[in-house]
Protein backbone atom coordinates (compact mmCIF):
# COMPACT_ATOMS: atom_id res chain seq x y z
CA UNK A 1 0.00 0.00 0.00
CA UNK A 2 1.51 3.49 -0.98
CA UNK A 3 0.91 6.80 0.95
CA UNK A 4 -1.68 8.61 -0.39
CA UNK A 5 0.09 12.56 -1.02
CA UNK A 6 -2.38 14.96 1.65
CA UNK A 7 -2.84 16.94 -1.40
CA UNK A 8 -4.53 14.61 -3.68
CA UNK A 9 -8.12 14.66 -1.94
CA UNK A 10 -8.32 18.32 -2.62
CA UNK A 11 -6.84 18.07 -6.18
CA UNK A 12 -9.94 15.32 -6.61
CA UNK A 13 -12.21 17.48 -5.07
CA UNK A 14 -10.89 20.28 -7.79
CA UNK A 15 -11.23 18.30 -10.17
CA UNK A 16 -14.81 17.18 -9.26
CA UNK A 17 -16.21 21.05 -9.15
CA UNK A 18 -14.57 21.90 -12.33
CA UNK A 19 -16.22 19.11 -13.96
CA UNK A 20 -19.80 20.42 -12.76
CA UNK A 21 -19.67 22.92 -15.70
CA UNK A 22 -20.35 20.32 -18.42
CA UNK A 23 -22.23 18.12 -16.38
CA UNK A 24 -24.42 20.92 -15.54
CA UNK A 25 -25.06 22.12 -19.17
CA UNK A 26 -25.62 18.75 -20.12
CA UNK A 27 -28.94 18.15 -17.93
CA UNK A 28 -30.23 21.59 -18.74
CA UNK A 29 -30.08 21.36 -22.39
CA UNK A 30 -29.72 17.92 -23.32
CA UNK A 31 -30.67 15.17 -21.08
CA UNK A 32 -31.43 14.97 -17.56
CA UNK A 33 -30.80 11.19 -16.80
CA UNK A 34 -27.41 11.61 -19.23
CA UNK A 35 -26.40 14.62 -16.86
CA UNK A 36 -26.70 12.87 -13.81
CA UNK A 37 -25.37 9.58 -14.98
CA UNK A 38 -22.37 10.84 -16.29
CA UNK A 39 -22.04 13.56 -12.74
CA UNK A 40 -22.79 11.03 -10.36
CA UNK A 41 -22.01 7.73 -11.57
CA UNK A 42 -18.55 8.78 -13.68
CA UNK A 43 -17.35 11.42 -11.87
CA UNK A 44 -18.44 11.61 -8.29
CA UNK A 45 -18.19 7.92 -7.82
CA UNK A 46 -15.55 7.10 -10.31
CA UNK A 47 -12.71 9.44 -9.23
CA UNK A 48 -12.57 7.88 -5.60
CA UNK A 49 -12.67 4.76 -6.99
CA UNK A 50 -9.68 5.61 -9.86
CA UNK A 51 -7.35 6.79 -6.93
CA UNK A 52 -8.44 3.99 -4.76
CA UNK A 53 -6.78 1.90 -7.10
CA UNK A 54 -3.96 3.82 -8.36
CA UNK A 55 -2.61 4.33 -4.94
CA UNK A 56 -3.84 1.20 -3.65
CA UNK A 57 -5.85 2.40 -0.93
CA UNK A 58 -7.49 -0.22 1.77
CA UNK A 59 -10.99 -0.58 1.17
CA UNK A 60 -12.28 -0.99 4.69
CA UNK A 61 -10.85 2.39 5.74
CA UNK A 62 -11.73 4.44 2.84
CA UNK A 63 -15.29 3.06 2.21
CA UNK A 64 -16.23 0.69 5.64
CA UNK A 65 -19.48 -1.06 4.90
CA UNK A 66 -20.37 -2.77 7.73
CA UNK A 67 -23.78 -4.56 8.28
CA UNK A 68 -25.77 -1.87 10.60
CA UNK A 69 -27.58 -2.58 13.59
CA UNK A 70 -32.04 -2.41 13.25
CA UNK A 71 -32.07 -0.16 16.41
CA UNK A 72 -29.51 2.34 14.80
CA UNK A 73 -31.35 2.28 11.86
CA UNK A 74 -34.70 3.27 13.65
CA UNK A 75 -32.45 5.95 15.61
CA UNK A 76 -31.38 7.11 12.10
CA UNK A 77 -34.68 7.32 9.94
CA UNK A 78 -36.09 9.58 12.95
CA UNK A 79 -33.19 11.84 13.47
CA UNK A 80 -33.26 12.34 9.27
CA UNK A 81 -37.16 12.96 8.86
CA UNK A 82 -36.84 14.99 11.92
CA UNK A 83 -34.13 17.20 10.08
CA UNK A 84 -35.93 17.26 7.00
CA UNK A 85 -38.61 19.32 8.49
CA UNK A 86 -36.23 21.39 10.36
CA UNK A 87 -34.52 22.29 7.15
CA UNK A 88 -38.19 22.63 5.11
CA UNK A 89 -38.78 25.41 7.85
CA UNK A 90 -35.30 26.97 7.62
CA UNK A 91 -35.80 27.00 3.66
CA UNK A 92 -39.09 28.70 4.25
CA UNK A 93 -37.74 31.57 6.10
CA UNK A 94 -34.69 31.65 4.58
CA UNK A 95 -36.60 32.51 0.97
CA UNK A 96 -38.40 35.09 2.65
CA UNK A 97 -34.83 37.14 3.11
CA UNK A 98 -32.97 35.85 0.01
CA UNK A 99 -35.64 34.38 -2.78
CA UNK A 100 -35.09 31.78 -4.93
CA UNK A 101 -34.47 33.35 -8.58
CA UNK A 102 -37.54 32.00 -10.34
CA UNK A 103 -35.55 30.89 -13.31
CA UNK A 104 -33.42 28.07 -10.49
CA UNK A 105 -36.86 27.46 -9.58
CA UNK A 106 -38.50 26.13 -12.70
CA UNK A 107 -35.18 24.34 -13.27
CA UNK A 108 -35.34 22.31 -9.96
CA UNK A 109 -39.07 21.54 -10.39
CA UNK A 110 -38.27 20.48 -13.86
CA UNK A 111 -35.84 17.64 -12.55
CA UNK A 112 -38.92 16.67 -10.23
CA UNK A 113 -41.51 16.73 -12.68
CA UNK A 114 -42.82 13.29 -13.39
CA UNK A 115 -45.19 12.30 -16.28
CA UNK A 116 -46.25 8.51 -14.82
CA UNK A 117 -45.85 6.19 -11.94
CA UNK A 118 -43.20 4.71 -14.10
CA UNK A 119 -41.40 7.99 -14.40
CA UNK A 120 -42.17 8.72 -10.62
CA UNK A 121 -40.13 5.89 -10.15
CA UNK A 122 -36.80 6.05 -12.56
CA UNK A 123 -36.64 9.93 -11.01
CA UNK A 124 -36.50 8.49 -7.16
CA UNK A 125 -33.98 6.19 -8.54
CA UNK A 126 -31.75 8.89 -10.42
CA UNK A 127 -32.11 12.29 -8.15
CA UNK A 128 -32.30 10.48 -4.66
CA UNK A 129 -31.01 7.08 -4.59
CA UNK A 130 -28.29 7.56 -7.25
CA UNK A 131 -26.85 11.21 -5.76
CA UNK A 132 -27.30 9.59 -1.98
CA UNK A 133 -24.62 6.72 -2.99
CA UNK A 134 -22.15 8.26 -5.14
CA UNK A 135 -21.73 11.96 -3.31
CA UNK A 136 -21.55 9.59 0.24
CA UNK A 137 -19.09 7.37 -1.21
CA UNK A 138 -16.93 10.42 -2.23
CA UNK A 139 -17.29 12.51 0.79
CA UNK A 140 -17.97 10.64 3.62
CA UNK A 141 -15.81 7.60 2.41
CA UNK A 142 -12.70 8.84 0.18
CA UNK A 143 -12.50 12.82 0.86
CA UNK A 144 -13.33 12.72 4.79
CA UNK A 145 -11.52 9.41 5.47
CA UNK A 146 -8.86 10.81 3.58
CA UNK A 147 -8.14 13.93 5.47
CA UNK A 148 -8.76 12.20 8.72
CA UNK A 149 -5.45 10.43 8.58
CA UNK A 150 -3.71 14.21 7.98
CA UNK A 151 -5.73 15.69 10.68
CA UNK A 152 -7.98 15.98 13.99
CA UNK A 153 -11.54 13.79 13.00
CA UNK A 154 -13.39 16.69 13.56
CA UNK A 155 -11.84 18.89 11.42
CA UNK A 156 -12.19 16.20 8.65
CA UNK A 157 -15.87 16.43 9.49
CA UNK A 158 -16.30 20.33 9.27
CA UNK A 159 -14.50 20.21 5.93
CA UNK A 160 -16.34 17.59 4.48
CA UNK A 161 -19.51 19.65 5.24
CA UNK A 162 -18.36 22.92 3.39
CA UNK A 163 -16.88 20.50 0.38
CA UNK A 164 -20.07 18.70 0.13
CA UNK A 165 -21.98 22.47 0.69
CA UNK A 166 -19.73 24.03 -2.42
CA UNK A 167 -20.50 21.12 -4.67
CA UNK A 168 -23.90 21.91 -5.05
CA UNK A 169 -24.67 24.92 -7.28
CA UNK A 170 -27.26 26.63 -5.76
CA UNK A 171 -25.80 29.33 -3.61
CA UNK A 172 -29.16 30.40 -2.09
CA UNK A 173 -29.03 27.02 -0.38
CA UNK A 174 -25.53 26.61 1.07
CA UNK A 175 -25.99 27.61 4.35
CA UNK A 176 -29.08 24.51 4.51
CA UNK A 177 -26.35 22.29 2.40
CA UNK A 178 -23.96 23.04 5.09
CA UNK A 179 -26.27 22.04 7.74
CA UNK A 180 -27.19 18.67 6.05
CA UNK A 181 -23.35 18.02 5.18
CA UNK A 182 -22.34 18.49 9.28
CA UNK A 183 -25.19 16.10 10.13
CA UNK A 184 -23.85 13.20 7.05
CA UNK A 185 -20.18 13.71 8.02
CA UNK A 186 -21.10 13.68 11.75
CA UNK A 187 -23.08 9.84 10.96
CA UNK A 188 -20.24 8.86 9.41
CA UNK A 189 -17.46 9.86 12.40
CA UNK A 190 -19.91 8.44 15.14
CA UNK A 191 -20.17 5.40 13.49
CA UNK A 192 -17.57 4.88 11.00
CA UNK A 193 -20.42 3.07 8.31
CA UNK A 194 -20.88 4.48 5.14
CA UNK A 195 -24.34 3.04 4.90
CA UNK A 196 -25.79 5.42 7.62
CA UNK A 197 -24.84 8.71 5.52
CA UNK A 198 -26.45 6.91 2.43
CA UNK A 199 -29.51 5.88 4.09
CA UNK A 200 -30.01 9.40 5.71
CA UNK A 201 -29.36 11.23 2.50
CA UNK A 202 -31.98 8.77 0.41
CA UNK A 203 -33.79 9.72 3.46
CA UNK A 204 -33.40 13.67 2.86
CA UNK A 205 -33.58 13.26 -0.91
CA UNK A 206 -36.64 11.01 -1.03
CA UNK A 207 -38.74 13.66 1.35
CA UNK A 208 -37.88 16.55 -0.76
CA UNK A 209 -39.32 14.65 -3.81
CA UNK A 210 -41.94 13.07 -2.26
CA UNK A 211 -43.33 16.56 -0.83
CA UNK A 212 -42.72 18.34 -4.12
CA UNK A 213 -44.99 15.63 -5.41
CA UNK A 214 -47.82 16.11 -2.79
CA UNK A 215 -47.70 19.41 -3.77
CA UNK A 216 -47.04 20.53 0.40
CA UNK A 217 -45.39 23.99 -0.19
CA UNK A 218 -45.20 26.31 3.07
CA UNK A 219 -46.91 29.11 2.02
CA UNK A 220 -47.26 31.40 5.26
CA UNK A 221 -45.95 30.29 9.22
CA UNK A 222 -49.16 29.41 11.33
CA UNK A 223 -49.33 28.87 14.75
CA UNK A 224 -49.65 24.67 14.46
CA UNK A 225 -45.88 25.12 12.54
CA UNK A 226 -44.75 26.63 16.13
CA UNK A 227 -45.51 22.88 17.49
CA UNK A 228 -44.22 21.08 14.52
CA UNK A 229 -40.94 22.70 15.03
CA UNK A 230 -40.77 21.93 18.37
CA UNK A 231 -41.53 18.76 18.25
CA UNK A 232 -38.97 17.90 15.32
CA UNK A 233 -36.31 19.46 17.50
CA UNK A 234 -37.28 17.23 20.28
CA UNK A 235 -37.22 14.29 18.25
CA UNK A 236 -33.85 14.76 16.58
CA UNK A 237 -32.20 15.61 20.09
CA UNK A 238 -33.81 12.72 21.18
CA UNK A 239 -32.60 10.34 18.58
CA UNK A 240 -29.42 11.63 18.07
CA UNK A 241 -28.39 11.11 21.47
CA UNK A 242 -29.97 7.17 21.24
CA UNK A 243 -28.37 6.49 17.85
CA UNK A 244 -24.56 7.97 19.40
CA UNK A 245 -25.11 5.42 22.31
CA UNK A 246 -22.00 3.18 22.44
CA UNK A 247 -23.53 -0.21 23.31
CA UNK A 248 -22.22 -2.04 26.14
Amino acid sequence: MRQQPKYIPFIAFAVLVLLQWPASYLIQFYSLAGGILLNEAALVLGIPLLISVCWRLPKSDCFPFKKPVLKDIFWLVIMTVALAVIIDYLTFLSEKIWPLPEAVRQMLEKIMAISSFEDGVFRLVLICALPAFCEEFFFRGYFQNSLARFWNPKIAWVVTAVAFTLIHGIPWYWHLYFILGLYLSWLMWIKNNLWFPILAHFINNSWTFLNHLAGHKQEIWQTTDNLVMLISVFAFGLATARFAQKRT
